[in-house]
């Protein structure tokens, strides 16, 4: 018995050891509010986490519904519906704290019976809309980052408030008028993220040019006061490319081709490795020790070492459902949630101070099926 308990303690110690420290912690999630449609996106406020997407309704943690038309608000500490429960007409892509407020956008048109075009932002203090706050964009907003005095936006719009500057454009945070001294040039296609960092603005998407070169297609960096293009970050990304997150003086990326994958680059762009996958990577985070990487895959590569298309060079892959991690070096981690669902999981983000984990998707079980927790998961 006593070399049964030994035996037992050595597999429980070595298993800590592969795990990141202060980050992964239960391969299930906690039992919380969940949705009846997609979770498009996760944002937080301290222990808040706002979700945004698809649905139109909620289950609280005791079984019963309630109203939530595209935008919720969840405690992240006890999975609590909050009564944050404001009225939008249409789909969520995007939501964003920043300044004392949550700035959301996406497709709706309306907010609480306001003509709000496509993003909107309420006071983080009240949980009021600001309805004097109207950039009014000409199409889908996907993407937000509140710097300061200016809000970017990113999208498939070609005016804001009346400015012509498609897919990347800048507003006044105070305002909402446009920033017209900012004046990139992204061809074609759309701006899917943003992301401040190391003195640029890393500008993620489908878009084929930045500055008319196509060098900077997909995944390049502009001036945050002009919009010109900055050279000095060539990624040479050819596919859409869904987020991109700026950790210390590392950017990751969340690629989505035939074959999807992680990527980790120098500051100047340098591939310094990929974890390859069976499906699209669309959402990258960095929490703790651990890279989270997020998509509708359903297997991941042993190695780092993959091919274009995703296959794995050294022949092995690991069951990974939706979700997975990796080190700092790229080394897949036993991190495996299993969860179910072909779109799979749209958006990870962390917890300002680590404690936790949400993750947005289309998904309804986890653990291969022996968990029930619909659209929105907390992970300790």
């Amino acid at each position: 018995m006593r070399r049964l308990i030994t035996l037992s303690a050595l597999l429980a110690a070595l298993l800590f050891v592969q795990l990141p420290a202060g980050a992964v912690d239960s391969n299930l999630p906690q039992a919380t509010a969940s949705f009846n449609d997609q979770v498009v996106k996760v944002a937080y406020n301290g222990d808040t986490v706002y979700s945004g997407g698809l649905f139109t309704r909620a289950r609280q943690t005791d079984g019963t519904f309630a109203d939530r038309s595209y935008l919720a608000a969840v405690n992240s500490r006890t999975g609590a519906l909050l009564p944050f429960a404001p009225a939008l007409n249409g789909t969520v892509h995007e939501l964003k704290t920043g300044g004392g407020y949550l700035y959301v956008a996406g497709k709706f048109t309306e907010v609480d019976g306001v003509a709000m075009s496509r993003i909107a932002r309420f006071n983080l203090s009240t949980g009021k809309l600001d309805t004097a706050w109207k950039p009014k964009p000409s199409a889908t907003v996907y993407s937000i980052e509140p710097i300061g005095s200016t809000v970017y936006l990113g999208g498939t719009f070609s005016t804001v408030g009346g400015h012509a500057q498609p897919r990347l454009a800048a507003v006044n945070a105070a305002t909402g008028a446009p920033v017209t001294t900012f004046a990139p040039a992204v061809s074609e296609g759309a701006v899917r993220d943003l992301q401040a960092g190391h003195g640029r603005l890393y500008v993620a998407g489908v878009f084929s040019m930045i500055g008319g070169d196509k060098k900077y297609g997909k995944l390049g960096a502009v001036n945050p006061a002009s919009g010109a293009v900055d050279t000095g970050f060539v990624s040479k990304v050819f596919v859409l490319t869904r987020e991109v997150v700026v950790s210390g003086d590392r950017v990751y990326a969340a690629l989505d081709g035939r074959g999807g994958e992680i990527r980790a680059f120098t500051k100047a762009g340098e591939t310094l490795w990929y974890q390859a996958v069976d499906g699209g990577m669309q959402t990258v985070e960095v929490w703790g020790d651990a890279v989270i990487g997020g998509g509708h895959f359903d297997k991941a590569c042993n190695t780092n070492h993959a091919g274009p298309l995703g296959q794995c060079v050294d022949g092995v892959k690991a069951d990974r459902g939706k979700l997975l991690a990796v080190d700092m070096n790229g080394t897949l981690l036993p991190w495996n949630p299993g969860a179910n669902g072909v779109v799979g999981a749209w958006d990870a983000t962390a917890h300002p101070s680590g404690a936790n984990l949400s993750v947005g998707g289309s998904f309804t079980t986890f653990g291969g099926g022996t968990m029930e927790q619909k659209r929105l998961a907390i992970f300790d």
